[in-house]
């Protein structure tokens, strides 16, 4: 059975972006908000507790939004990230969370990518050390680069089975044209997909550049 994105489970509507955030506009009578009305894809989408999602998109910018909402919320966080971490913390509002970063040079909080089961145990800790988390995992594709697709994919069934028992929450965004067609069908199995809407070409520009800012 065909597993449908997230948000068309959830939200019947069509998603366009404009340069200063998110219109939401109905499908059923066209209409869009108001300036005041308008919200994020991210203030829409709530994670629920004890799931895993795959985030699909081509850069990791709507994971670590919804991340940020979460932990803004009072919620304990642990983020991943191939990312350098004091540029994730410019971009976004990370606060007193640990941000651990996958790289080879060693230093504190630096995580080599070949250790996949010490960053696995140390996720499992995080999860059953408090009540209701949430924990972001940018950097499947260089995971995979280190330590091959299968070792990945066990790596992401031990995280979700860990997930599914607790009330913690996980993102893992992952770029599609990374992987293959049935790479992407194993790692979304047991996995709810929040699908990143489609953006204009201009915009898709503005965004990317923007991004990459922090790389």
């Amino acid at each position: 059975m065909t597993r449908k994105p997230f948000i068309s489970q959830y939200w019947k509507q069509e998603i366009s972006y404009l340069y200063r955030g998110f219109c939401v506009r109905c499908s059923y009578c066209g209409g869009t908000g108001t300036e005041k009305d308008e919200r994020s894809v991210a203030d829409m989408l709530r994670p629920d507790e004890g799931i895993c999602y795959v985030v699909r998109e081509r850069k990791p910018f709507l994971a670590y939004k919804l991340f940020e909402n979460v932990i803004t919320d009072g919620v304990q966080g642990l983020c991943v990230t191939r990312q350098y971490p004091e540029k994730i913390r410019e971009a976004f509002d990370m606060g007193e969370t640990r941000v651990l970063w996958l790289s080879h040079t060693p230093g504190k909080d630096h995580h080599n990518p070949t250790s996949i089961g010490t960053l696995a145990t140390i996720i499992s800790s995080f999860i059953e050390r408090y009540e209701k988390c949430i924990v972001l995992i940018d950097g499947l594709e260089y995971l995979v680069i280190n330590n091959g697709f299968q070792q990945v994919l066990r790596f992401a069934e031990h995280i979700n089975e860990q997930v599914m028992q607790s009330r913690s929450t996980v993102l893992m965004p992952i770029s599609p044209s990374a992987f293959s067609e049935k790479e992407l069908a194993l790692l979304e199995r047991n996995t709810e997909v929040i699908e990143q809407p489609s953006l204009s070409v201009s915009l898709e520009k503005d965004f990317m550049s923007l991004i990459d800012q922090y790389r």
